[in-house]
């Protein structure tokens, strides 16, 4: 008889009696005809044994207060930067909320659900969990579908291709909406900016300003962009172009406290023959994988010429790199298309985040 493997739920809590409450709460229950294993840590150095052993923990709900005030925090930060673990679903559970108010944590840390234990209920528990399941089983889905096979019918490759081209299709009409969406926030507050300001309002309708532009260039991203390099100007100005990128930026890195900057070799032309569109999508993206490998760091994105190549490498502290998250992957996607213009390619590098090459006309 086949033993149905049950879902893993890891509980962190310095207090026994509330491992005692999860117990009876999940006693007997089950999700899709699978019972939920508890797995009890009364710190937080025994979770990091635990999750550091067992790699198929579907969800983790932590308390905050544990050996420090912000053991449970540290945990979080353990499982995704330390494990690389982003599947797992993090529930935080906590009876000192003045330690961890929801909205800061919500924002600054990647967890799946906040939970306070003076209002939290056995049916709220329940549905947090089977929330998270969900989503974990999901994740699993999707990576096991993925996976590359040796050997493939030539049928299901054929549609495979198929599913990614209307994949490619449905994202660009979505964020073509958006983009309608957008646009008026934009339009508006750039209007905003016409007018004067008493300073710190000034400064306010600036910072929208950036960061509303910021997302709609973003959001070009996800559209198909196979047609760039023959649309708009085939001659773009480099020190233009990037100072209109950066500026997207100077709101993220003053609130995230980094800074941003370039530097172009004194070989290359004040303008070189590249598309504008074309070369301002490949810039952001490399930037935006910079910011997933390294966030929060000093960046400089540095221009120079090498047998004809244009060579963009973004330059930071490498120290704290993070991988695999799904932004991440969806850039990788935009820049292997981009990349189909001007004989693109990723280089390797041991001193850059990010290194880029393409072949100027």
């Amino acid at each position: 008889m086949t033993t149905i493997a049950p879902w893993k739920v890891l509980v962190v809590d310095d207090d026994e009696g509330i491992h005692s409450i999860t117990r009876m709460v999940f006693r007997g229950y089950q999700f899709e005809n699978r019972p939920i294993e508890l797995i009890n840590a009364l710190s937080g150095a025994k979770a990091r044994e635990v999750l550091a052993e067992q790699t198929d923990i579907a969800v983790a709900i932590l308390d905050v207060v544990m050996e420090t005030d912000s053991e449970g925090l540290d945990l979080v930060n353990f499982i995704r930067q330390q494990l690389n673990n982003h599947d797992l679903r993090i529930i935080l559970r906590t009876g000192h909320p003045g330690f961890a108010p929801e909205a800061e944590v919500i924002i600054q840390y990647d967890i799946n659900d906040y939970l306070g234990k003076a209002e939290l209920s056995a049916s709220r528990l329940i549905t947090s969990v089977v929330v998270a399941l969900r989503s974990y089983r999901d994740i699993q889905s999707v990576k096991s579908q993925s996976q590359p096979r040796l050997f493939e019918p030539r049928a299901e490759l054929n549609q495979r291709r198929t599913n990614s081209v209307a994949c490619q299709a449905l994202l660009t009409q979505v964020s073509g909406y958006f983009a309608q969406k957008i646009q008026p926030i934009v339009t508006d507050s750039q209007r905003l900016l016409q007018f004067q300001h008493k300073p710190m309002l000034a400064d306010l309708v600036a910072t929208l300003n950036n960061r509303t532009e910021q997302l709609q260039q973003l959001n070009l991203l996800l559209q198909d962009n196979a047609i760039a390099t023959e649309s708009g100007s085939q001659q773009t100005i480099l020190a233009t172009l990037l100072d209109n990128i950066l500026r997207q930026y100077t709101a993220q890195a003053r609130a995230e406290n980094w800074i941003i900057d370039y530097q172009i070799d004194s070989q290359l032309t004040e303008t070189i023959g590249l598309s504008e569109t074309w070369l301002r999508s490949v810039l952001m993206t490399l930037l935006e994988q910079a910011i997933c490998l390294a966030a929060k760091t000093d960046l400089s994105i540095n221009l120079s010429l090498q047998q004809q190549r244009l060579c963009i490498e973004i330059v930071g502290d490498s120290s704290d790199r993070e991988q695999n998250s799904s932004w991440s992957q969806c850039l990788d996607s935009k820049l292997e298309q981009l990349s189909q213009s001007y004989q693109g390619r990723i280089e390797d590098s041991n001193s850059s985040l990010v290194s880029y090459s393409c072949q100027l006309p």
